[in-house]
């Protein structure tokens, strides 16, 4: 490998870096706008079921690169920190 396709390799994953965090802030915005459905509407915040039909469907859907196991505990922690931000913020105007 060379230094200049290290170097692009790098501004590749910079970029996908950035995709990245657009993405966990996209969603973040979209669990608040559902949380604050949810208590205008008497649901329940949280809702086990649902997160762990979305965590399988990803797995089913997964392409190569982390293991079943990793991909799991990833989105298992991004459920839960858009678990918090709902909770957080639900209520708020």
């Amino acid at each position: 490998m060379t230094a200049d396709r290290l170097a692009d390799l790098r501004a590749e994953m910079d970029a996908l870096n950035l995709r990245l965090g657009d993405l966990l802030q996209q969603r973040a915005r979209l669990c608040i706008t559902i949380a604050r459905y949810k208590q205008a509407h008497g649901i329940a915040l949280a809702d086990p079921a649902r997160e762990q039909a979305m965590l399988q469907h990803v797995l089913q859907h997964a392409g190569p690169g982390f293991d079943r196991q990793e991909l799991q505990q990833i989105l298992q922690q991004v459920f839960a920190a858009s678990r918090a931000l709902a909770l957080r913020t639900g209520g708020l105007a």
